[in-house]
């Protein structure tokens, strides 16, 4: 059986495969890719994983979706999408045929496992979806989630074969991790409440105990039970992993060695070792004694055993490790996962792309092959902006941790630390001649000379962040957008979001221009991307207006740089912001990426310059568009996103 199903599964792949590719060369950077784009660089994040019963496919939850590897030759086989993005969980059935996913929409879907189909989506009251798992004997499912006021939390359970809600168990408290009793009469959920654990009843919907010990007011992220039954683990934000009796509700013990929140926990096949997961590493420990057996220093958000015990499976902010269970060594690595993309350019020569992440990394891609060709380490906190040096021989990164490094683009090598920021660095850029380089963060603008590294000048003058900073092309003006303490009629304090023009050799302010006060509620407009137009006529903010009733709408403001007029608005309906904004090297074309403020993905809208007319609208992140960028040649649109993936867009033709 388990042959035939293997063997139904490779067959549907092949076919699956030949259908999304156009050439049996093409690999998964090209599957399903939404429409007008070409290539998809990283597979996003990671948020749960889960082996198959015949331990002979993994599936990883994540923001784009879900893939699926061949546990056998380690390779991904499929990427499931259809109609869900972010995916927050999930679960395979019993006899392995189903799997069930929690998207971020809060809907549930399941798929069928040998042809990868979607053929049911379970409707839910949620805005959001936090976990999902199927019963011991596969009859049925569950699933928790909530709302955006965060006040109506609810555990569903659902006939998994007709798709039927059996029955809603209220709970008023953010359920982030469900499990089956083995015997599937009782169900755990583990809050992010002062309330602890419940236990239920499966059959009545009535709650059993009330499990309490974790620190007050820390989420428990996971809750599982021992092959028996008779006792319970959960992890906490509160750094501890604890022990319970499933039939007394008694605390039997606590394992304390994390050093940040955990994750996740699980128990082996044979219940002799517990593993816990974290930000700070994974620890297994003596699942009787609580003694810590092992420490390995890897961060993971999830981590599973095979069915047989043999192997277990890590997943964290850098890829998928599999490790051999007996000795704890490490058979096998996926990479490809990142976190957000808050940064992305194309090198001058059009051959390299490089973008930077949450996760304090740097990485550069081939353009060509579209692999990674390697990763520049050393920021300690969020990347939030990478830029090339003109001649293409140096790539220069802001940071969260206050300082601007310079990279060797060539050798990777790490050339120069630039530290005098008090606060975050938010923006970097260089002049036009390469010889400067500005970058803007908490309260000042840094000039610092791009070959020694050495400070030239601060300009003062924003009383709060500087989100960007923009050079001239002439090179001689920097245009930066912040915030300003106001006072305006009936309002007593405002931050003003200003956009100011700084001339770069004498460090003076030359203008201010500020956002016209909304007629609603008297709020400015927040800025977060500026950008010159070719000419050096124009600059161009991008950012939101709160409208009527609360509404956030984007807004691409135009001003003339020469007398500070203000030439026109462009509105972009939704609920969402404009975070990044490019031209098209021939100037003729303009592109802007939003974020959606309920974390429902992000769009990138395309203007025709000389009308200012929107042309087009491209969809395919499943979270904001923090950045974009066009190769030299303009053909292509790298984008992105903070579902952590780089999308290229086929700009070859006209819009």
């Amino acid at each position: 059986m388990k042959k035939t199903v293997f063997s139904t599964f490779l067959t549907f792949t092949f076919l699956l495969l030949l259908s999304q590719l156009n050439a049996l060369a093409e690999d998964s950077t090209r599957w399903r890719l939404p429409e007008g784009a070409k290539a998809r660089l990283g597979k996003g994040d990671i948020r749960e994983i889960a082996y198959s019963p015949n331990g002979m496919h993994l599936a990883v939850a994540g923001s784009i979706g879900i893939w699926l590897y061949d546990m056998t030759t380690y390779q991904e086989i499929a990427l499931l999408t259809g109609p869900t993005g972010p995916t927050n969980s999930v679960a395979f059935s019993p006899d392995g045929n189903t799997i069930v996913s929690g998207s971020a929409d809060g809907k549930v879907y399941l798929w069928d496992t040998n042809t990868g189909a979607h053929h049911q989506t379970l409707t839910t009251s949620f805005q959001w979806g936090r976990s999902v798992a199927f019963s011991p004997d596969g009859n049925t499912i569950v699933s928790s989630g909530g709302t955006i006021e965060g006040v109506d939390w609810v555990i569903n359970l659902w006939n998994a074969h007709t798709g039927e809600l059996i029955k809603a168990l209220d709970d008023i408290y953010d359920t982030l991790s469900v499990c089956f009793s083995p015997d599937g009469k009782k169900l755990a959920s583990g809050n992010n409440s002062a309330k602890g654990i419940h236990l239920w009843d499966v059959h009545t919907g009535e709650l059993i105990k009330t499990l309490t010990g974790h620190a007050k007011y820390k989420a428990v992220n996971s809750v599982v039970f021992t092959p028996n039954g008779n006792t319970m683990a959960s992890g906490s934000d509160d750094k501890t992993v604890r022990l319970w009796d499933t039939h007394t509700g008694e605390l039997i013990k606590t394992l304390r060695g994390h050093a940040a929140p955990v994750n996740n926990v699980v128990f082996s096949p044979d219940r002799n070792t517990l593993i816990s997961a974290g930000r700070d590493g994974i620890r297994l420990w003596d699942a009787y004694t609580g003694k810590l057996i092992k420490t390995l220093a890897v961060s993971a958000v999830s981590v599973v055993y095979s069915p047989d015990g043999n192997t277990f499976v890590s997943g964290g902010l850098d890829g998928i490790r599999v490790w051999d269970a007996h000795t704890n060594e490490l058979i096998k690595t996926f990479r490809g996962y990142t976190s957000a993309v808050s940064s992305v350019i194309y090198s001058p020569d059009g051959n390299t792309i490089v973008s930077g992440n949450h996760n304090k990394i740097i990485h550069l891609w081939d353009v060509q092959t579209r692999k990674p060709l390697q990763t520049l380490t050393g920021h300690t906190d969020i990347i939030t902006s990478v830029v090339y040096s003109p001649d293409g021989s140096t790539i220069a990164s802001g940071s969260h941790d206050k300082t601007v490094r310079l990279w060797d683009a060539h050798t990777a090598a790490h050339r120069k630390t630039l530290v005098g920021h008090t606060g975050l660095v938010n923006s970097v850029v260089y002049n036009p001649e390469g010889n400067t380089i500005a970058s803007g963060g908490w309260k000042e603008i840094h000039l610092w000379d791009a070959h020694s590294g050495a400070h030239i000048k601060t300009l003062r003058g924003h009383a709060g962040f500087v989100h960007s900073v923009v050079f001239s092309p002439d090179g001689d003006t920097i245009a930066s957008d912040g915030s300003d303490e106001s006072a305006h009629e009936n309002v007593i304090r405002l931050w003003e979001k200003v956009i100011r023009l700084w001339d770069v050799h004498t460090g003076k302010l030359l203008k201010t221009f500020t956002s016209p006060i909304d007629g609603v509620n008297r709020y400015l407009d927040a800025v977060n991307s500026l950008v010159y137009d070719v000419e050096g006529n124009t600059i161009i903010a991008g950012g939101w207006n709160d409208g009527e009733e609360g509404a956030i709408y984007g807004r691409i403001s135009l001003w003339d740089v020469h007398t500070g007029t203000h030439i026109k608005t462009l509105k972009v309906d939704g609920f969402n912001g404009i975070k990044s904004m490019v031209f098209n090297p021939d100037g003729n074309t303009f592109v802007s990426g939003d974020v959606h403020y309920m974390g429902l993905g992000g769009r990138i809208h395309v203007w025709d310059v000389s009308a200012w007319k929107h042309l087009k609208t491209l969809i395919g992140h499943t979270d904001g568009v923090d950045s974009i960028a066009f190769s030299p040649d303009g053909k292509t649109l790298a984008s992105g996103g903070a579902d952590g993936t780089i999308l290229l867009w086929d700009f070859s033709s006209p819009p």
